[in-house]
């Protein structure tokens, strides 16, 4: 009986030792704040293929859900004088934000399309052949939709050269009309509002 009771209370003891022993607090975890990519914007289209496709790019400050956002409406016609005809509009990024392509996890931005469908290429220096890595989304007709897409994403289409994927020697990324709705010849219009474009690291 007194082993019982010898071993009952050093079981007690134990337990309260356990029960009375400091808790370490779990560290905090720095969660990565998506970053606003900054540089010059701009629109391109497909005349130094001798096409005739057309893009313009107007700026304006819109509050959208209580924030002070620039946009972007960026709009324009694709033709198929240039057979692979296309327009679109790009960044060229600052210093700060060009570092920030280079150890990217994702991209983030905000569109109100008309339905469409657009690319986003990040455009790297070891591509030769025009067949940068690519994401291809759809728009929906007067809804804004939020866009993030993983750098893994990104694929090269199937007739380009494959090359590693190399997020270090990025030069810069753009969007683009898809040519899976470039139907006519001379008459292929587009629209779109855009916005929040970020970098996630």
């Amino acid at each position: 009986m007194k082993k019982i009771l010898l071993f009952m209370a050093v079981a007690l003891m134990i337990s309260m030792t356990v029960y009375a022993a400091p808790r370490k607090r779990a560290a905090a975890v720095a969660v990565p704040v998506p970053v606003l990519a900054t540089g010059e914007w701009s629109a391109y289209n497909d005349t130094s293929d001798n096409g005739t496709s057309t893009a313009t790019i107007r700026k304006a400050e819109e509050t959208i859900n209580g924030e002070n956002v620039t946009v972007y409406y960026i709009s324009g016609n694709v033709t198929t004088k240039f057979q692979y005809g296309f327009a679109g509009w790009t960044l060229d990024p600052d210093e700060a934000t060009l570092a920030l392509y280079k150890s990217a996890k994702a991209i983030s931005f905000w569109v109100l399309g008309d339905g469409k469908a657009y690319s986003v290429k990040f455009k790297t220096s070891n591509v030769k052949d025009f067949g940068y890595l690519e994401y291809r989304f759809s728009t929906e007709p007067g809804e804004p939709v939020f866009i993030e897409v993983p750098i893994a994403y990104f694929m090269q289409p199937s007739w380009a050269q494959p090359v590693k994927k190399s997020p270090e020697l990025v030069t810069g990324i753009e969007w683009q009309t898809h040519e899976s709705w470039r139907k006519a010849g001379d008459v292929n219009p587009f629209e779109i509002k855009f916005w929040n474009f970020k970098v996630h690291n």
